[in-house]
């Protein structure tokens, strides 16, 4: 046991940052972001980052009576100390010394990729493994939000609230400002016309003192967490969207040299013209005026911010109008959570089919067929007309790769022609390899991926796979339809089990977007390759830790599925050092709409179409 703990802490104290260093130095020549040299604050990051780290280890082997080693956990739950005010902090502590140090060395790939892919890893391990570890251990795990009642919150969750959800967003703005991208002006032609009024910069500028004092307008516990359920998942929606759709708000020179004046000036001069659209202002706003009373105060304040935005110049009105077209979302999103789960829910019930003699069609074929016809569309606007034929080879090569590696890995008597994503992975690796566009088409196929899985999960929903195990009461979704997988494989019938395959569609979709910004601004194909290989890996870990399928082996603690997606990350990390070309240009045809539409009812009958009453390796579906 205790050469097993050596030989664990030198792979996270010694081989992981030695491989994080030379990755960082390895992929610099890919990532054209500007490198933001700043060694002072570079320094007060990463020092600040390590001694984090060193007080949490030190309270876990002083409270915990163990090491901070997952494999070899503490026997007891640490909640006080660092942990009391993060639940995580070594793991906080350590993202920010990858920050730190890249500001120090001035590294663009260690800032803008090394760090963001430290953190979701991060992120993933906690979710997909030491969260669910955590409550089997001590049935519960460290609370960051306020309990759901109506007691009035104590200092230190008020302080927390700055802690958890203030200074994180400062660090994600500062992230995303400084990036140095051109952004899109959401302007319309008149609003470079309209007045600048430099008094209600003091109306703009309030949200920066009204945001500090929010916990303390907090009369409850229920509104504090509230606040921050809302603000949580507001960063986590228009931070991508700034990433995804750059915007920028150019300001326009302000007449005068009164003091409100210069203060505007000195608003506009602090920061780039970047991260506009949405008006994050305007949500913060509406987010603190919910816990004011009388109810028409802070709606008076909401609205004057909103029109403070235009009248200083720092936003466009569109910028307004899609912060307020996502604040009702955002208020509540427990609710259009439930909303979505209840459609997820309809659709792993929708089962459909149709018999003509010993030949069955099931419904959910038509999910495939639709997941093949984005695939090949995508991939074809970006390999170019004329090689539309190769485009074909290589996702037939996917198509037979999944059914092989699902029979390698999960075929029996019950699962007679099941499909296993990792094995059409390789199968389209394998095949692009054979041509001469093999690098463009093997970013083609990365770019196609995710939008491809995306829509196929929804055969998942209705054919059963990839299903979840059972979830918390309201925090899952209901199957009882007798084909399904989880009422004939697993005995789930009825019982409220997680929406996976719904975890698996929004990870892919943001996936899919990141990837198609990559593609547009004409980034590396191996960068591409390599960010997918990393994103689909900590979904994919994660995913798989909710998942509930019994054919799944369990390998020291973890899911089959879950050590593979730990070496798709490392893979695409050492993609993304490789010096392979820029992506070329999409150019959409109506001549690969046509290839899109033939290959399309190939892979609907492969996952759709079978002989139910036939007993026979590829007969049947289920």
């Amino acid at each position: 046991m205790t050469v097993r703990k050596i030989l664990y802490g030198a792979l996270f104290v010694g081989l992981l940052p030695g491989f994080l260093i030379w990755w960082a130095a390895s992929a610099r020549a890919n990532v054209w972001l500007p490198a933001c040299s700043n060694p002072v604050p570079g320094f007060a990051i990463a020092s600040g980052g390590l001694a984090l780290m060193l007080a949490a280890m030190w309270e876990l082997w002083r409270l915990g009576g163990g090491l901070p080693m997952n494999a070899f956990p503490p026997a007891t739950l640490v909640t006080r100390g660092t942990f009391y005010w993060l639940p995580h902090p070594i793991y906080a502590g350590f993202v920010a010394m990858c920050a730190g140090v890249s500001m120090i060395a001035a590294s663009a790939a260690g800032l803008w990729l090394v760090t963001p892919t430290v953190l979701l890893a991060c992120t993933g391990l906690v979710l997909g493994y030491e969260r669910l570890d955590l409550k089997r251990r001590f049935g519960d795990t460290p609370h960051l939000l306020p309990a759901d009642d109506t007691t009035p919150p104590s200092s230190w969750d008020r302080i927390r609230f700055l802690l958890v959800v203030v200074v994180p967003w400062i660090a994600l703005y500062e992230f995303t400002v400084h990036m140095g991208v051109l952004g899109f002006a959401f302007r319309l032609p008149f609003e470079d016309h309209l007045p600048i009024y430099p008094w209600t910069v003091l109306i703009y500028q309030s949200c920066y003192v009204t945001v500090a004092l929010a916990p303390w307008c907090a009369r409850t516990q229920r509104d504090l967490r509230q606040l921050m359920i809302s603000a949580w998942v507001a960063t986590a929606v228009v931070f991508p969207i700034y990433w995804i759709v750059p915007s920028s708000a150019p300001r326009q020179m302000v007449a005068g040299n009164t003091c409100l004046a210069r203060l505007l000036d000195l608003e506009r001069t602090a920061y780039p013209p970047a991260a506009a659209f949405p008006s994050f202002h305007v949500l913060w706003a509406i987010f603190v005026a919910r816990l004011y009373r009388p109810r028409w105060l802070g709606a008076a304040y909401a609205a004057a911010m909103a029109v403070s935005c235009i009248t200083t110049g720092m936003h466009y009105i569109a910028d307004v109008i899609l912060a307020l077209a996502m604040a009702p979302f955002l208020l509540r999103p427990q609710h259009a959570w439930k909303q979505l789960l209840r459609l997820t829910e309809w659709l792993a019930n929708s089962w459909r089919e149709w018999r003509w003699g010993p030949l069955r069609i099931i419904n959910h074929g038509l999910y495939a067929a639709a997941a093949a016809f984005v695939q090949i569309a995508i991939v074809t606007a970006a390999l170019g007309p004329g090689r539309e034929w190769k485009v074909l080879i290589t996702a037939l090569a996917g198509l037979v790769g999944a059914g092989v590696w699902a029979q390698w890995v999960e075929g029996s008597s019950l699962l007679r022609r099941p499909f296993g994503f990792y094995g059409g992975l390789i199968g389209v690796g394998l095949a692009s390899l054979c041509f001469d566009e093999r690098w463009i088409l093997l970013g083609a196929h990365c770019l196609a991926a995710p939008w491809m899985q995306a829509i196929g999960r929804l055969r998942c929903l209705v054919n059963g796979c990839c299903h979840g195990a059972p979830a918390p009461a309201g925090a899952g979704i209901r199957v009882t339809h007798a084909r399904s997988r989880v009422t004939r494989l697993a005995g789930l019938t009825g019982v409220g089990v997680y929406p996976t395959q719904l975890y698996s569609i929004l990870g892919n979709v943001f996936l899919g977007l990141v990837l198609l910004r990559l593609w547009s601004a004409g980034c590396p194909l191996s960068l591409i390759c390599g960010v997918y290989a990393i994103g689909n890996g900590i979904f994919r870990f994660v995913e798989e830790a909710y998942r509930g399928e019994p054919q799944t082996s369990v390998i020291w603690g973890l899911h089959l599925y879950q050590w593979i997606a730990v070496g798709c990350v490392i893979v695409g990390a050492l993609l993304t050092t490789l010096p392979w070309p820029g992506a070329p240009a999409l150019a959409p045809s109506g001549r690969g709409a046509l290839w899109a539409l033939a290959f399309a009812p190939i892979c609907g009958a492969a996952m759709g179409v079978d002989f139910p009453e036939i007993n026979r390796p590829l007969a049947r579906l289920t």
